[in-house]
């Protein structure tokens, strides 16, 4: 990957990562969801800030993706609300923005996330 892969996590951005693969025949909704999601394991990296202003960095595995957001499970629980910073890191690109956590719900000792993108395109 050349850093012409690494992409600002925009709308058009996504839609080129879903299409880039045969996204067509999983798509789940559900009925609170805004778009349909599509399994998409990956690696994800997280700059989680503190109480102090600081960041810390973790990983996470992607779930799965959609227009509006991915799901998320990492090893520690985040506050619903909180807004970070995030890379998505797949086959054929990788991308890089902020996401505002929707809900967190532990599962045998993992936290499961999900993550809504917070974008300032105009």
């Amino acid at each position: 990957m050349n850093s012409a892969e690494i992409c600002p996590l925009t709308e058009e951005a996504v839609a080129d990562l879903l299409a880039s693969r045969d996204t067509r025949r999983h798509g789940r909704t559900g009925d609170r969801r805004k778009s349909p999601r599509w399994p998409f394991p990956g690696t994800a990296e997280l700059w989680v800030p503190d109480e102090c202003g600081r960041e810390f960095y973790t990983l996470a595995t992607s779930l799965n993706l959609s227009i509006h957001g991915v799901g998320l499970r990492c090893d520690d629980p985040l506050p619903e609300g909180l807004e970070m910073g995030i890379a998505l890191h797949e086959p054929e690109m990788s991308l890089h923005g902020r996401v505002r956590v929707r809900h967190c719900t532990e599962v045998e000792g993992e936290f499961l996330l999900g993550v809504e993108f917070i974008r300032d395109e105009a």
